[in-house]
């Protein structure tokens, strides 16, 4: 309806008032785009961005880089809004207060009300791009290798840490302790029996635990979870990891496999 709108203002109405009607129409798509991802419709098939990668020291192995689509989806329904709101105020200003402000809402108040969140929201928006959080998971035949590199402007951070298969323990599912609406974001924790160096720690690590954030990367958590377990009990199953179809081993089951398990283990609950 919101393109609709904004398509015959274009036609028959100011311009610039239908540029607030597309951006409203950007973040609804867009939010609808984050809610069906939390719902559990993700990961429909195995990441394009997954890929071969050979390290000089560690040999050949499989890369998973971060996901930037929550990122991205993120900044584009805030820029949405930051224009439907600009607008919004605009149009009152120069007389079109019932144009696109909601009715009861069209006055001085609602006009600076709405000026002062597109203010925030794009605020928001330019610090949220430029922060970048970026995880890159190795898996090789001998260890797991976790590259992270953290950009806050102008200061970057590279955190490095390598754990032999050997020295993991146990593999657990962690809790990140933070959650958006009901939806808990979940970490793969690697258990060591030698101590990570504190220099290449993350504040979710510990002396003794390497947190994955498996909700960051491209990969379906779950399918993650499980080749790593398989190949911290199995030495064997390591030696598929140097073959050239070794992505294939992080695709994930058919969407309603994963929902039924999902129903029987909240039943089991």
């Amino acid at each position: 309806m919101s393109l609709v709108f904004a398509h015959d203002v274009f036609r028959t109405g100011d311009a610039r008032v239908a540029l607030g009607g597309a951006g409203g129409s950007v973040a609804l798509f867009t939010i609808a785009i984050s809610s069906f991802r939390s719902a559990g419709f993700r990961n429909l098939r195995q990441p394009r961005k997954l890929g071969l990668h050979h390290d000089p020291t560690h040999g050949a192995g499989i890369s998973i880089p971060t996901g930037r689509t929550a990122v991205f989806t993120t900044v584009v329904a805030m820029l949405g809004l930051t224009a439907y709101g600009g607008t919004a105020a605009f149009a009152w200003h120069i007389g079109l207060g019932e144009t696109i402000l909601p009715f009861g809402r069209d006055n001085r108040e609602g006009a600076l009300f709405v000026s002062l969140c597109a203010a925030v929201l794009g605020t928001i928006a330019v610090l949220i791009a430029c922060v970048r959080f970026d995880t890159t998971l190795y898996i090789y035949r001998g260890g797991v290798r976790r590259h992270v590199c953290r950009r806050i402007f102008l200061k970057k951070q590279v955190l490095d840490t390598f754990v032999p298969w050997g020295s993991i323990t146990r593999i657990g599912a962690g809790d990140l302790g933070v959650r958006g609406g009901t939806t808990a974001h979940p970490v793969i924790d690697l258990h060591t029996a030698e101590p990570l160096p504190s220099d290449s720690r993350t504040r979710h690590d510990s002396e003794h635990r390497l947190a994955v954030m498996a909700h960051q990367l491209v990969v379906e958590p779950n399918t993650l979870f499980a080749l790593l377990e398989k190949l911290a009990e199995d030495p064997a199953c390591r030696e598929r990891l140097v073959e050239s179809d070794a992505i294939d081993l992080l695709c994930p089951p058919p969407l309603r496999e994963r929902f039924r398990a999902a129903r029987a283990k909240k039943a089991i609950r």
